[in-house]
């Protein structure tokens, strides 16, 4: 039984101070409205988010996969022996199985820790891959990035620690690098960071990655508004704003936005509040950082890591790098 090859960890809440009424209302209530965008993937979230990975105007996933299935063999090779493989941000594994797969073709039996916020996605996702793969156990741990951090089981060789899809980006710099110094701090000699950076690249291309023709990436972010609805008591009316993803260049990163159409108020039942909307006025609830190689690798010294090596796609629009601890 494939259930007896899962382990499942809940380790929610210990690096979230707020709940999502506390984060609403302090987010709404601020000059420049904000949304985190950890709350971006309940159960419907993620699954717009899936849909996302596979539309033509978003390279980054295809390009990620491309280099990975080009040298997944040489970045495993490159990790060490009898290798464990644990990822942050897991979604549906989609990527993940090129290296799950070329694991397997080179150790008998592999541990696999997915770590997502996402707890239905990811026992869901974590069943679909023990049917598909025989000789692969799996710890997943249902939590945010930092719980995950302190949920790492040991391993008897080294552990090959995955940051994929260019999650990075969505940190500020000074926070992007406590987490990968949160990730060094708990890493043997022997352990590595495969990780997915978007490279800066023409701001036509990164604009359409983001504002899509066929509107998921607006549903995706209007979801936000939908779970403050559900789960809160929001009366958001959720026509009268619209996505807006425009690249901002002094920062070099693509800012989500849900703007509003028209002056408006919206109330909340579970914080007893009500919160004013100018029109044009938006929620900012995303960042998207798009790093030069010499920015990333500058980065990467503050948290105590340097670069092994590192795979690009023949355009270098997008870099798959090996992190070793220093």
């Amino acid at each position: 039984m494939s259930s007896r090859r899962l382990r499942f960890v809940e380790a929610h809440g210990a690096h979230l101070p707020e709940s999502l009424c506390q984060v609403v209302d302090e987010g709404l209530s601020q000059p420049q409205k904000t949304l985190p965008c950890r709350y971006f993937y309940d159960s419907a979230g993620s699954r717009l988010f899936e849909q996302i990975c596979r539309l033509p105007e978003y390279y980054l996933t295809r390009t990620e996969q491309a280099i990975l299935e080009r040298r997944g063999g040489d970045m495993l090779e490159a990790a060490g022996q009898n290798l464990a493989l644990i990822e942050f941000g897991s979604g549906s594994s989609y990527k993940t199985r090129i290296l799950l797969a070329a694991a397997l073709a080179r150790q008998p039996t592999l541990h696999y820790v997915p770590i997502d916020i996402s707890t239905d996605f990811l026992r869901s996702s974590a069943e679909t891959l023990l049917e598909e793969y025989d000789r692969l156990d799996i710890t997943a741990v249902a939590g945010e990035y930092r719980d995950g951090i302190e949920s790492l089981p040991a391993h008897g060789g080294p552990r090959l620690i995955l940051f994929l899809g260019s999650n990075i980006g969505n940190f500020e710099a000074a926070e992007a690098v406590d987490f990968l110094a949160a990730i060094r701090h708990r890493m043997e000699a022997g352990d590595r960071i495969l990780i997915g950076v978007d490279l800066v690249k023409d701001r036509s291309v990164l604009q359409a990655a983001y504002n899509d023709s066929q509107g998921i990436t607006a549903e995706f972010n209007k979801n936000l508004l939908h779970r403050i609805n559900h789960e809160l008591g929001g009366d958001f009316h959720v026509a009268a704003y619209h996505h807006d993803a425009p690249f901002i260049e002094s920062r070099s990163r693509i800012e989500m936005r849900l703007v509003s159409h028209y002056e408006q108020i919206v109330r909340v039942r579970a914080t007893d509040r009500a919160y004013r909307f100018r029109a044009g006025e938006f929620i900012h609830t995303e960042n998207s950082h798009k790093y030069t190689l010499d920015g990333f690798a500058e980065l990467c010294g503050r948290a105590g890591l340097g670069i092994q090596e590192r795979w690009l796609d023949s355009r270098e629009w997008f870099a798959v790098m090996l992190l070793r601890p220093e």
